[in-house]
């Protein structure tokens, strides 16, 4: 049988530093792009989040891609 993937999603991720806890660790806060086009490369997604980081006040900790699917059986 062979494996399909469907009903990709897939998402950019933003995280950025957001304060320190009580211990001095520090905390982040993620800002998310959804609706992205799963077929978009993985450099021009990066591309694209350094776009949307060079916009946040915050220091930017990582950019990061997110897919989501449903894995089916095709008989």
């Amino acid at each position: 049988m062979a494996t399909q993937r469907i009903n990709v999603t897939t998402t950019l991720k933003i995280k950025v530093e957001n304060g320190a806890t009580a211990t001095g660790a520090t905390k982040y806060a993620t800002r998310t792009v959804s609706n992205i086009n799963p077929e978009i490369t993985d450099e021009d997604m990066l591309a694209i989040g350094e776009e949307f980081a060079a916009l946040q006040t915050h220091t930017v900790g990582d950019i990061q891609r997110s897919e989501i699917s449903t894995l089916v059986n095709n008989a």
